[in-house]
């Protein structure tokens, strides 16, 4: 008996779940095919672009994607399609993903390139770059064992870069292009720095941000110079840049600053040229060592390093050698 009303209570289950699955099932001419009546969109592309919106002003972001999702599966072909697109990214900014908001936006140009959302996805995607800029700046700042404090630069740059590509050799792509200069800057990463600096000056030569890529360069060659034991290369492209920036902008106030970063480049280049003058003595090789001495005198007036070769140069004139002189 109790088998007997387990197995009506089971067919009469089955009967009422089928009832519910031909309720929520239904064909539609429209689509042809079946489509479930619960994921039914609105009406039209635009009333389902605007209850998307509304859920996300209401908070109810999750809910709001799920509807832009529901119009890329029945509308993705309309009008309004760069409309869901873009309203996918602003929910994920309200959401603090900030990335993948930017990703957003960009399928937004990328789909949809006719857009009249361009200008607002590049100004989203500057808000959000500049967003982590600042924010990376802080971060930066910590200890170097604590985790992810260069993230936010990172992101930054990935983010920048996108603008770039959207808007190439545009004013917004060069403002971008230093941004993501400064970004290497802050991360010390100096030789990928210099590159973008000058990628600034040479792709975007009538920019305004020119001036401010040119300083940058210089403090970059600076930031990367090494002390008079190590190479000097990027003390001359330091003192080169200063030269060439005085010649471009005479005007600018951080001339002034420049000149002492130019006064110590030439300094640690005379000295470096100085040591090598004094390896040779050293090994007693005296004639090369004179060449040493008078390149310094000659090539480097002013410096400290010029002031000790003229003094040996002086002491120890040409065909005199320190051994004869003792």
């Amino acid at each position: 008996m109790q088998k007997r009303m387990w197995m009506a209570s089971v067919a009469l289950a089955a009967v009422l779940v089928a009832g519910v699955a031909e309720a929520q099932w239904t064909w539609t001419p429209q689509t042809g095919r079946w489509v479930n009546l619960k994921r039914l969109p609105k009406e039209t592309p635009e009333l389902q672009v605007q209850h998307a919106r509304s859920l996300m002003l209401d908070g109810q972001y999750r809910q709001a994607l799920r509807e832009t999702d529901k119009f890329m599966d029945f509308y993705a072909d309309t009008d309004y399609a760069d409309e869901n697109q873009f309203l996918r990214g602003e929910i994920r900014m309200r959401q603090g993903r900030l990335l993948q908001a930017a990703e957003e936006f960009q399928q937004v140009v990328t789909m949809y390139p006719a857009t009249g959302r361009y200008q607002e996805v590049i100004d989203r995607q500057y808000e959000i770059a500049d967003h982590y800029f600042d924010r990376g700046q802080e971060t930066i700042e910590r200890p170097w064992w604590r985790p992810f404090r260069k993230r936010p630069i990172r992101r930054a740059i990935e983010v920048y870069t996108m603008v770039i590509d959207n808007q190439p050799f545009t004013v917004a792509a060069a403002e971008a292009q230093y941004k993501v200069g400064m970004c290497h800057f802050v991360l010390e990463e100096y030789t990928e720095a210099a590159y973008e600096f000058r990628r600034v000056i040479e792709d975007y030569s009538g920019s305004e941000w020119v001036d401010d890529a040119s300083h940058g360069l210089v403090m970059t060659y600076y930031k990367g110079s090494h002390p008079p034991q190590y190479d000097q290369t990027n003390s001359i492209l330091a003192v080169n840049a200063i030269d060439q920036f005085r010649s471009r902008f005479p005007g600018d106030p951080r001339a002034a600053e420049l000149d002492e970063i130019r006064v110590e480049m030439r300094e640690r280049v005379a000295t470096q040229r100085l040591l090598t003058a004094q390896f040779y003595e050293n090994r007693r090789r005296f004639e090369s060592a004179r060449i040493y001495y008078e390149l310094v005198v000659d090539d480097f007036p002013g410096t400290e390093a010029a002031e000790q070769a003229a003094a040996w140069l002086a002491e120890y004139e040409e065909g005199v050698t320190p051994e004869m002189g003792t």
